[in-house]
């Protein structure tokens, strides 16, 4: 058994966070600290557990085999935490999430100052990526998803969602004019996102307030995987964009975007939280998802 069971804790947030210094910041804790900690545990274990490189870490055999089997363990310390906050009712522990980049950056990291303040007893460790985690696999508890989820075992709690509409910068209004019908948008340079892609090209579906969508062909010039990759091109007049209200209200504040076919509607973008279903959402989880219903501005319905 290691001296020193934070030490084993140490060394699983390290392999997990991917590096000594991500590691560091999730823990609150000295780099110089949580190195020690894991030569510390080498030396007990009498075994390198770690491939060190200016780079990246690299589990060695042993230290797989380590990781394998004292994962498990942190879970259950992690449950038997969750059960007593459960009979305490109070929220506390490490939390872990992982959400797409600029939607957390946009939206998310602004929100984590007041929950932390409101919840001082939880601690955050957020994964920002577009590449889908393996919950189990990497111990995550939560996942916030943007849009049309795929088929799987994850329980999906929708938080609320975004609407969405067209925008271009007025220079581009000025070269191009202002669309009149979406069935001219094929016609016009367009900013897309991979996921227009349909069989038959890039499409956009819209609608009127109380009808049903109509995908309508867009032709890009550029195409991308986050809005906020294209938001300079369409600020400088590059083409016309599909994005959230929300997102787009302070470039029409400041003049720099304007809405183009009022009365046209783009596709709601959910905002679902994804854990797995045979975790009971720990008092924990269920704050931070009712402080984010709270303090979020969505453009939709919000889920009662």
């Amino acid at each position: 058994m290691a001296r020193d069971l934070n030490d084993t804790l140490v060394f699983l947030r390290v392999v997990q966070a991917g590096s000594f210094t991500a590691a560091a910041l999730a823990l609150q804790m000295p780099k110089t600290t949580v190195s020690r900690r894991v030569r510390e545990l080498e030396a007990h274990l009498g075994s390198r557990l770690l491939h060190r490189t200016t780079r990246k870490l690299r589990l060695t055999e042993a230290g797989t085999a380590y990781f394998e089997q004292c994962r498990g363990i942190a879970k259950q310390l992690d449950d038997a935490e969750s059960a007593v906050q459960r009979i305490r009712g109070t929220p506390g522990g490490w939390l872990r999430i992982t959400l797409p980049y600029s939607f957390g950056a946009t939206w998310i990291a602004p929100l984590i100052a007041g929950f932390c303040t409101r919840y001082p007893d939880v601690r955050l460790d957020i994964l920002a990526t577009h590449v889908p985690l393996d919950l189990f696999d990497d111990d995550v508890d939560v996942a916030l998803r943007l849009g049309t989820l795929p088929d799987s075992s994850l329980v999906a709690r929708r938080l609320g969602s975004f609407s969405t509409s067209i925008y271009a910068s007025p220079a581009y209004v000025e070269r191009h004019g202002a669309p009149a019908s979406p069935d001219e948008l094929h016609q016009l340079p367009t900013l897309a996102l991979h996921q227009a892609r349909r069989d038959s090209g890039y499409t956009w579906p819209l609608r009127r307030t109380g009808r049903k969508p109509v995908h309508y062909a867009v032709e890009p010039v550029i195409v991308a995987s986050d809005p906020v990759l294209v938001l300079d091109a369409a600020r400088a007049g590059q083409g016309l964009l599909l994005a959230m209200d929300a997102s787009m209200a302070p470039e029409v504040e400041a003049g720099r975007l304007v809405g183009v076919l009022p009365g046209w509607i783009g596709p709601q973008q959910d905002l679902n939280a994804l854990f797995p279903q045979e975790r009971v959402p720990s008092p924990k989880l269920q704050a931070f998802l009712q402080y984010l219903k709270a303090q979020l501005r969505f453009g939709g319905t919000v889920e009662k």
